[in-house]
């Protein structure tokens, strides 16, 4: 089937008979037809097609249109809306003009405002700067002739040469008094000032409520008995057993309410309550049936310089400092004071604290408070326990048997600020029968040792308050505490100094509990033996037999031997708690003894105090120092020191011995071996402390070298470098000086190789916050401020001279 000679179709035909030439003719014919009728058939259902396409988007043209008109509608009324917004957008912008330029104007203002506002705070700074520059002056100018009257004073008072009357002796303890009465104030005008700058800074610790009790009924019962008048404290049973807070501060608070308790009462008592007083707070009130302070008093007295009786024939006196610091502290603290009184029946303040210290809760500074009302106390139950996990407990006290202690058995002191150490201590102190006090300061510890008398000592170096090391001396140069037997262990290794200093043992830490164990077994076995035996090897028969007979006392065997050989054969056969050796031996030195012993185990190695007849060269001391780890090495050379340093190490109770021993002792206390022969530089500008500290350092035998600034020290310094024998031992470095100040003189003696390990001791009078950090930042091996307390800087001073 064809159409236009294209084929539209095809059509297949068969016959059962040959196909005649006219059939296929008409066959022919027809094709094209058909084709053609063929596709006009596909054409009529094409167009039909394509008609009814045009029909339905016909039906979408005219949806549009309708769609369109309408949104043409929608446009011209968006259109008139538009036109509206335009004008009201006109008049918009013309108010916005008008509060752009009165923004503008108020900038300005502000602006200039801002600018008052900076002046005012640089001029604040400015007098808050002076402030800090005045205290710090005003406490340099006051305690540095303070320092002096003190010093001289104390010396005077000790009456050493015994060339003073009784009453010259008491004028000089009276200035003595009257200058710490003076210090006392200087102090309290600081701590009110660091507390205004915001300078103070509260440190939370768990404190057991029993001890803090007993810590004031041990410094108050005396002076109770002593005016005659009863002292009770009572705790509630609903009090918890601890409570967080700054242990120091609250004490600080209690010492003066109960301090003015006693001062203004002549007849009664004086009572401290401890009580609860709601679920998260606890009560101290402080009572007294004393003087009373009438109503209309009742708001000054807590104003500094304020006393309810400030007239000039007042009969109390004080500064009227102390409560105005209490209120300060309290707040601090997060709690408040209260009063209430009646004029001469007596007075209550009470102390509300938060069992657990935040510092989110402490008040702002605020206008002097009007005295509360009379703060009743409600029974109601105990608080929760404190939880020993608390973020905010920065020291955790460990419970000891002060408030127990038996009669009869040993007795351990623990000095250490490691908490969790110090209950490993006591607990293997309880296995092993002692009784046990534990302590994290060196004041605390030495006051319990003079206080308790201890039998025993565990003492670690690194103390909040003070080095171990100084609590080490001050022990041994103390008549009442120097027999009791230290053992000192320690993060750090200061055996030598240690062991010199008496003693008896050094730990590095970490340590094990076996550790622990065998040096409270030693201790054991030491109070356990009541004999006490010392060995002398001296090859000169009256020599030998003078110092057996100096040493010998009721409870002391001296052994004598005349060589080396019957040295060791006696430290072979049995132990001895101490050694006299002198280094000139027939059949070998003292040097090889020693060697001998430090290299055999077969014999014992007791402390060994060197008696030579003869100067040691400082060779001989470094051969000697060789030892340190297992010797204790003192250059005796007199019979009163000799009998010191043995009575040291055998830990004699001085009193007990005989009279003619005690009076030796005191004799060769007199003097230092530590500073016989020492050169110490003292760098200070005031001449008034450089008589004072030269009549203090020369009498124990040191050699005393004057500087007048930092300038010169470092001149002499480098005058003295290339002479041997007048080298500089140890720096005495006041602060505050002309021309080069101490810090600027110190840092300069740090960089210089040559005195890289000459210890320097700070000495100010400033007593500022940053004081020490300065001074151990500059290169300062220690830091103490003035007026300096003799005992501690000798202290200082024997801790730190080389050796």
């Amino acid at each position: 089937m064809l159409a236009d000679n294209a084929v539209e179709g095809v059509i297949e035909l068969g016959f059962l008979h040959p196909v005649s030439e006219q059939t296929l003719e008409f066959l022919s014919e027809i094709s094209t037809t058909v084709g053609t009728a063929l596709r006009s058939a596909r054409y009529r259902t094409q167009l039909q097609h394509h008609a009814d396409e045009l029909q339905v988007q016909s039906e979408e043209l005219r949806v549009s249109n309708e769609e369109l008109e309408e949104q043409g509608r929608a446009l011209k009324q968006s259109q008139a809306s538009l036109e509206q917004q335009q004008v009201e957008l006109e008049q918009t912008n013309s108010q916005l003009e008008e509060q752009a330029q009165l923004l503008e104007t108020q900038r300005d203002d502000l602006a200039r405002s801002n600018a008052a506002v900076e002046l005012k705070a640089r001029e604040l700074e400015q007098a808050s700067r002076y402030k800090s520059d005045f205290l710090a002056n005003m406490s340099h100018e006051l305690r540095t002739p303070l320092n002096s009257l003190l010093i001289l004073s104390r010396l005077l008072a000790e009456n050493r040469a015994e060339n003073l009357s009784d009453d010259q002796v008491r004028y000089a303890t009276t200035i003595e008094s009257a200058g710490n009465d003076l210090l006392a104030l200087i102090n309290d005008i600081l701590d009110l000032s660091k507390i205004e700058a915001g300078h103070l800074q509260i440190q939370p610790e768990s404190l057991f409520v029993e001890r803090l009790a007993g810590d004031l009924r041990t410094i108050f019962q005396p002076i109770a008995q002593e005016r005659g008048l009863a002292f009770e404290i009572a705790i509630a049973p609903d009090v918890p057993t601890s409570i967080i807070t700054d242990r120091q501060r609250l004490e600080q608070i209690l010492k003066n309410l109960l301090s003015n308790a006693f001062k203004f009462t002549a007849a009664g008592s004086v009572r401290l309550e401890i009580e609860c007083d709601g679920a998260h707070d606890i009560a101290l009130s402080v009572e007294d049936t004393g003087i009373g302070i009438p109503e209309d008093q009742q708001a000054v007295i807590f104003e500094a310089f304020q006393q309810a009786d400030g007239t000039v024939s007042r009969k109390y006196g004080g500064t009227g400092l102390g409560l105005s610091i209490s209120r300060e502290l309290t707040r601090l603290l997060g709690g408040k004071i209260g009063l209430s009184s009646i004029a001469g029946k007596g007075s209550r303040f009470t102390l509300l604290l938060p069992v657990t210290y935040d510092p989110d809760n402490v008040a702002a500074p605020a206008q002097p408070v009007r005295p509360l009302a009379a703060i009743e106390i409600p029974s109601i139950p105990a608080p929760s326990a404190v939880s020993p996990n608390s973020p905010q407990v920065l020291t955790r006290q460990v419970a000891d048997d002060r408030d127990a202690l038996m009669p009869g058995q040993r007795v351990l002191l623990v000095v250490e600020d490691d908490a969790s150490f110090a209950a490993i201590v006591r607990d293997i102190s309880h296995d092993m029968g002692f009784q046990c006090l534990v302590t994290s300061t060196g004041e605390d510890a030495l006051q319990l040792a003079r206080t308790f008398k201890p039998h025993a000592v565990v003492l670690d170096v690194g103390l909040p308050d003070q080095s171990g090391l100084a609590l080490l001396d001050r022990l041994k140069r103390d008549v009442a505490t120097r027999h009791i037997p230290v053992h000192v262990v320690s993060g750090s290794d200061h055996t030598q100094t240690a062991l010199s200093l008496g003693a008896i043992g050094y730990l590095v830490k970490p340590v094990r509990r076996e550790d622990l164990a065998g040096v409270l077994e030693a201790l054991a076995a030491k109070l356990s033996s009541d004999a006490r035996r010392v060995l002398i090897v001296e090859d000169d028969d009256v020599q030998r037999d003078a110092v057996s007979r100096l040493l010998a006392s009721g409870d002391v065997e001296t052994v004598g031997v005349a060589s080396a050989a019957e040295c060791l054969a006696k430290l072979e056969a049995g132990t001895f708690d101490c050694m006299v050796l002198d280094l000139n031996l027939p059949d070998s030195s003292g040097f090889s003894l020693l060697e001998t012993l430090a290299r055999e185990d077969a014999y014992s190695f007791p402390p060994v105090i060197v008696y030579t007849g003869y100067d040691l060269s400082v060779s001989d001391e470094q051969r000697l120092r060789r030892y340190s780890d297992s010797i204790i090495i003192k250059g005796a050379r007199s019979p009163e020191r000799l009998l010191d340093e043995v009575s040291l190490f055998l830990h004699q109770v001085v009193t007990e011995l005989p009279a003619e021993q005690q009076t030796m002792i005191r004799a060769a206390q007199n003097r230092d071996a530590v500073l016989e022969g020492r050169r110490i530089l003292v760098v200070e500008d005031d001449v008034r402390n450089i008589f004072s500290l030269t009549n203090v350092l020369e009498p124990h035998g040191a050699i005393v070298e004057i500087a007048r600034n930092g300038q010169e020290a470092l001149d002499f310094l480098a005058s003295q470098s290339g002479t041997m024998e007048r080298q500089v031992d140890l720096v005495l470095m006041d602060v505050m000086m002309p021309v080069m100040d101490g810090l600027t003189a110190t840092r300069a003696i740090r960089q210089d190789p040559r005195w890289s390990k000459l210890p320097v001791i700070a000495l100010t009078a400033k007593a500022m916050p940053d004081d020490q950090e300065q001074c151990i930042a500059a290169g300062a091996n220690d830091y103490m401020a003035k007026p300096l307390d003799v005992d501690k800087l000798l202290s200082l001073i024997r801790v730190w001279m080389p050796r």
